[in-house]
C-alpha cells in the first residue's frame, strides 16, 4: 500500500507600489501555510498578488493572479510585511511582529522582477541567503548588476 500526499503550492508577489505595478519580489512555489515575508525596510508590501492558487473548496478554483490587493493611501498607511495562504482559510497579511520572523514558518522572496529603461521586463532568481543584497540593488534600480543574476 502506497500513501500519496499532495503538496499544494502557489506564488505570492509583493510590489514597491500600489496596484501591483513596478518592481516586485515573489515567493514562487510557496507551500500552503507558509508565510512570504519581506522586511519593512525593503520597500515592498504596498500591494500583493497571488497566482497559481490550486483548486480547493475555499479558493473555488480561481486563479487569484488577476486580482491585486493594495494598501489604501492615507495618513498612517504602512506597508504589509508578509502574506500567507491556506486552502481552508482566508489569506492572511500581517503587520504583527514586523521584521521579526523567528519561530515562524516564513520564507523570503526567491525571485525579484523589474522593468529596465528599454521597457523589457526581467525576473531574476535570488541566490540563497542573498535577499538583502539583491533587494538593495532593486531599491537602487541597479539593473546592470541585477541582470548579471539572470
Amino acid at each position: 500500500l502506497v500513501a500519496a500526499t499532495t503538496t499544494l503550492a502557489a506564488d505570492i508577489c509583493t510590489y514597491t507600489s500600489r496596484s501591483c505595478i513596478g518592481s516586485y519580489g515573489c515567493c514562487y512555489g510557496i507551500a500552503e501555510g507558509t508565510c512570504c515575508y519581506w522586511p519593512s525596510t525593503s520597500g515592498l508590501g504596498w500591494s500583493v498578488q497571488y497566482s497559481g492558487m490550486p483548486t480547493t473548496p475555499w479558493w473555488l478554483g480561481r486563479a487569484y493572479g488577476d486580482l491585486c490587493t493594495t494598501i489604501t493611501s492615507g495618513v498612517g498607511a504602512i506597508n504589509w510585511v508578509s502574506a500567507n495562504w491556506d486552502s481552508d482559510y482566508r489569506t492572511r497579511r500581517s503587520l504583527e511582529g514586523r521584521d521579526n520572523i523567528n519561530g515562524t514558518n516564513c520564507v523570503l522572496p526567491n525571485v525579484v522582477g523589474f522593468t529596465t529603461e528599454d521597457g523589457k521586463e526581467h525576473k531574476v532568481k535570488v541566490p540563497e541567503g542573498k535577499f538583502g543584497e539583491v533587494n538593495d540593488l532593486l531599491k537602487e534600480d541597479n539593473f546592470e548588476e541585477l541582470l548579471k543574476l539572470e
